[in-house]
């Protein structure tokens, strides 16, 4: 019995011991189906984690693009919009969401879709999209077609750009190149126009702008101020006026105010009875009012009529009549008038010297005639103009060098085109040579415009954009020969460094109106 008992318990104890080792064995035989599931599961998880990540990614940048991001599938259901389809369309993504574009264009959310189209044709499509807002928008559509070789089309993506402030800015771009088209137009009618007027050589454009007034002003009969300084051309352009219109072939009477002493002046232009004051013709006289009937009479430097005199000429220009002085009778007078003054009448209106009512009866059409100064571009075609008509007049060849021109132009001109004139002609007939060179100019000339060295000096920019390109590159050449020649030494040094030869120099030389030494 006891041996019974003991065998019992070793077998109890071996069983005891040897449990664990089972277990752990059935441990290790478990685990292989067990961890493999556990490993898939693991994985399956950390592919969702990366997608997730890369999903957000794509959102985060999806959502940062300036542009409009557009999301249908292949029925043209919308799927995804961003926040700049929502700024740049005014809507919620919510209030697209889920809807089919047919239905959006219904709606009138948009005018046409892209996405459509594209699914239509099966290839990218790029419109011109307008928005319920008002927007204006470029939009491009692109299938996404699923990885089958027969597949459908799976996606639409859609990149929208909001192009209303590039349409703007060609809106406006157009209407500049229109305006700039039509001012053009405008200047070559105006220049064709002034170049049918022999007595005018006009290039600037300012002036230019001032006879194309005179020339639509001279077809009227209204009045004319015209002011500008001392010998800008007042007196030419009155005669244009008047030779453009249609009291052409009338009578023209110019009248200086300031040269008629005033005690005078009310019996020159309304004219006397027959002893209206002691030496008063027995016969009375007409005034000039009178002498241009029909015609066109000139008040110059208006500015010097008295003030009770300005009474009186408003009288006769608002009534169209005149009384002579003596007379009781008025005296119709048909006369289109032009004044001219060197003074700012508003100026003197202000300071009481002139009538306020007066002055704005005469200026009806104002014209300002710039000075010479102020149109440089004038002066080289002027001097050729007076070149010509002295030339003409002294049977002379007489020209300007092109050094010679560029002091003219760099002179202010206080006097205008007359003293302009004034030295033309003095050069034509004074000079001893038909070349006329800066030490020819009067010495107040090469003063003002910086020197008095004659030739030798000149101002260091000369204005080559004011030459024609022949005297430019005159002028150019020539002052590049003298340099090269001062400092080489000589002649055979300057050709040389030239690369020309010496009698090519010499030949330059001559042409450019240089004399050899």
């Amino acid at each position: 019995m006891k041996d019974k008992r003991d065998q019992f318990n070793q077998q109890h104890q071996s069983d005891q011991q040897s449990q664990p080792h089972r277990q752990h064995s059935r441990q290790q035989q478990q685990p292989d189906g067990a961890n493999s599931a556990n490993g898939e599961h693991e994985a399956l998880v950390a592919e969702l984690t990366k997608h997730r990540e890369l999903n957000r990614q794509m959102q985060a940048v999806m959502d940062s693009s300036y542009d409009g991001i557009y999301l249908t599938d292949g029925q043209a259901k919308t799927l995804y919009v961003n926040r700049a389809y929502e700024r740049i369309a005014g809507i919620q993504a919510t209030a697209v969401m889920g809807r089919n574009m047919r239905d959006l264009v219904a709606a009138g959310v948009v005018d046409q879709s892209s996405s459509l189209e594209a699914i239509r044709l099966k290839q990218q499509v790029t419109i011109r999209q307008v928005l319920h807002n008002g927007k204006e928008v470029l939009v491009t559509s692109t299938p996404v077609f699923e990885k089958e070789e027969a597949g459908g089309i799976q996606y639409v993506v859609t990149n929208v750009r909001d192009v209303s402030e590039l349409v703007r800015l060609q809106q406006e771009l157009q209407h500049t190149r229109a305006l700039s088209e039509r001012y053009r137009s405008e200047l070559e009618h105006m220049k064709t126009r002034i170049l049918n007027i022999p007595e005018f050589v006009i290039r600037d454009r300012q002036m230019l702008r001032v006879l194309e007034t005179v020339l639509k002003v001279a077809e009227t009969d209204t009045t004319v101020l015209i002011q500008g300084e001392t010998g800008s051309g007042k007196g030419r352009v009155t005669r244009l006026i008047h030779s453009r219109s249609k009291r052409a072939d009338k009578s023209f009477i110019e009248v200086n105010c300031g040269a008629i002493p005033g005690s005078l002046m009310e019996s020159e232009l309304f004219g006397y009875e027959k002893g209206a004051f002691t030496g008063a013709l027995t016969k009375g006289k007409m005034g000039l009012f009178e002498l241009a009937d029909g015609g066109t009479l000139v008040l110059d430097e208006i500015s010097e009529m008295p003030l009770d005199l300005q009474v009186k000429l408003l009288k006769a220009l608002e009534d169209g009549t005149v009384f002579r002085v003596g007379g009781q009778k008025p005296v119709p007078v048909n006369v289109r008038i032009i004044t001219a003054t060197n003074q700012d009448l508003g100026e003197m209106v202000k300071q009481g010297r002139f009538r306020e009512d007066l002055y704005y009866r005469l200026h009806v059409v104002p014209l300002y005639l710039p000075p010479l100064r102020e149109r440089k571009d004038d002066i080289v075609p002027l001097c050729h103009q007076f070149l010509e008509e002295f030339n003409r007049r002294y049977q002379y060849q007489r020209h300007f060098t092109p050094e010679a021109l560029e002091y003219l132009m760099r002179y202010p001109w206080p006097g205008n085109v007359r003293e302009l004139r004034n030295l033309v002609e003095r050069m034509v007939v004074m000079v001893e040579e038909d070349r006329i060179r800066p030490s020819d100019l009067p010495e107040h000339l090469l003063t003002l415009t910086g020197t008095t060295q004659g030739e030798d000096a000149l101002p260091d920019e000369p204005l080559y954009h004011q030459l024609p390109l022949k005297e430019a590159t005159k002028l150019f050449q020539q002052r590049y020969i003298r340099r090269m020649i001062s400092q080489e030494g000589s002649m055979k040094g300057a050709a040389q460094q030239l690369e020309i030869n010496p009698s090519t120099l010499y030949r330059k030389l001559h042409d450019t109106g240089e004399e050899s030494s």
